[in-house]
C-alpha cells in the first residue's frame, strides 16, 4: 500500500560536458542501497559503462527485477519516432512495478530533456513519478548539460541539486529561483561538484577519484552554507 510518509527524492545533476557528472550518478547507482535500479538507457552508455545486459522486451525488463537492475533500452520496441513513447512506458512501468514491494527503488534518466523539456507539457507518467513517486518508495535521478531545458516542475520539485562545473549564465539562471547560492558551480573544477539538499539545507563538496569506475566519491568539506 503506498506511504505517505516516505519524503521525497528528486536529484538534478547538471554540468557542462566532460565534467564527470554523469560518472558521479553511475557510481551512485552502483553503491546505493536499494530494492531496485529502473535505467531508461536510450543511448546505450548505462549498459556499457556499468556492464549491464539491456532489456530490449518487457519480458526481459520483468526477469530483470530479480537482479535489482533494469536497464532499458527502448530502440527495439520504439524505433524512431516513437522513442517518447517507450519513456512514457517505461516511467509508467516504473512506477508500477514499485508498487509490488517495499523499500527504495530509483528510476534513472540521463538528459531528460529530450522527452520532457521547456517547451512541451510533462508527459503524465513522469509526472506520476515525480508527484507521487515517494508513496511508493520510487526516488528520481537525471543528469543534464542544460538544466534551462528541463520542465519547471522538474527543476521547482528538486530536493537534491548537484552542481558540476557550469558557466553559462542562463543554465545558472535556471536554478537560481530555487538554489541562491549555483553561482558557486561557475568556479568548480574538472571532477568537482556541490550536492545542496533543499529539505535539509545541508550543502556537501566532493570530487571524483580518478578512472573508472570510481566506485566511490572523495569527501572534500561539508556543512557549507547553501
Amino acid at each position: 500500500m503506498p506511504d505517505y510518509s516516505i519524503p521525497s527524492s528528486i536529484t538534478l545533476i547538471f554540468g557542462k560536458g566532460s565534467s564527470c557528472k554523469t560518472s558521479l550518478a553511475f557510481a551512485y547507482l552502483l553503491n546505493v542501497k536499494v530494492v531496485c535500479r529502473f535505467i531508461f538507457d536510450d543511448r546505450g552508455q548505462a549498459a556499457a559503462r556499468l556492464k549491464l545486459k539491456p532489456c530490449v522486451t518487457w519480458s526481459q525488463c520483468e526477469a530483470a527485477l530479480q537482479t535489482r537492475w533494469v536497464c532499458f533500452n527502448p530502440h527495439v520496441l520504439y524505433p524512431g519516432a516513437m522513442l517518447p513513447e517507450g519513456f512514457r512506458q517505461f516511467c509508467r512501468w516504473s512506477f508500477e512495478g514499485s508498487k509490488r514491494g517495499p523499500g527504495r527503488k530509483i528510476l534513472f534518466v540521463d538528459e531528460l530533456w529530450q522527452w520532457s523539456n521547456s517547451r512541451r507539457p510533462l508527459p503524465p507518467e513522469l509526472e506520476n513519478v515525480i508527484r507521487t513517486g515517494r508513496t511508493e518508495g520510487l526516488e528520481f535521478v537525471t543528469v543534464t548539460h542544460s538544466p534551462r531545458e528541463y520542465h519547471e516542475l522538474v527543476r521547482s520539485q528538486a530536493t537534491e541539486f548537484i552542481a558540476f562545473n557550469t558557466t553559462e549564465p542562463a543554465q545558472l539562471d535556471s536554478i537560481r529561483p530555487y538554489w541562491a547560492g549555483v553561482d558557486v558551480a561557475a568556479t568548480l573544477q574538472r571532477g568537482q561538484f556541490l550536492a545542496v539538499n533543499r529539505e535539509s539545507g545541508v550543502t556537501l563538496a566532493g570530487m571524483l577519484e580518478p578512472g573508472w569506475p570510481p566506485g566511490r566519491f572523495l569527501e572534500v568539506s561539508q556543512s557549507l552554507p547553501a
